[in-house]
């Protein structure tokens, strides 16, 4: 098993980073066995997954826009989400059937990374039933979205740092009626994008050198 290509890439936009992972994943589906980890932080942007049908916001896409907030529409799945600056993305790109993974258990290795992140800052991040993603009391600070075709897996998962809750104020985030989001700077924790990000790689590449 090749080990992992990682990328660390600030303030890439959305759209160039997930044309990056489309293009890696026509790779792996024409045989490379490459692994790919792309760990970005993203511009202000609004990304809307399959199942929203603007049903969670509460502005108009052009009033996101007008406000400076690229607005992607995905293939992954979920409803309305953000990413923007503090906020840590990562891109996981690889052959789920060659590591021996399912789907069900590649979103329990994302979650868990997650949680391992949480836990080396002193925070008890824990899931909640029916919702994917990682919530630290009842509040939502990571969020997993995927789109695997030929068993090949992209997108990933989003970890709030240091991000500026005031983002998510104008759309109903993952669609949860009342939830509230946070951040580690929310909960006490001083800490930076670059320690952040090497924590969380150092924790992923651990639970995926599989």
């Amino acid at each position: 098993m090749l080990p992992w290509d990682v990328q660390v890439l600030s303030n890439m936009p959305l759209q160039e980073a997930w044309d990056m992972q489309e293009r890696f994943r026509a790779e792996i589906i024409a045989g490379s066995s490459q692994r790919h980890l792309l760990l970005v932080e993203h511009p202000h942007t609004l990304t809307l997954g399959r199942g929203e049908k603007g049903q969670n916001l509460h502005q108009s896409q052009q009033w996101f826009t007008a406000q400076g907030f690229d607005v992607v529409t995905l293939n992954r799945g979920g409803e309305v989400t953000y990413h923007g600056p503090g906020q840590l993305v990562a891109y996981p790109v690889f052959d789920l059937q060659q590591n021996k993974l399912g789907i069900k258990d590649y979103v329990c290795l994302l979650e868990k990374s997650m949680l391992d992140t949480l836990a080396h800052f002193g925070l008890q991040g824990h899931r909640l039933e029916g919702h994917p993603g990682i919530y630290v009391d009842g509040k939502k600070i990571g969020s997993v979205g995927i789109h695997v075709r030929k068993f090949v897996t992209i997108h990933g998962l989003a970890l709030n740092i240091t991000t500026d809750l005031n983002c998510f104020s104008q759309f109903t985030p993952c669609g949860i009626p009342n939830i509230q989001m946070t951040t580690l700077a929310h909960e006490g924790i001083a800490t930076t994008m670059t320690e952040a990000i090497s924590v969380f790689q150092n924790i992923f590449l651990s639970q995926f050198s599989i």
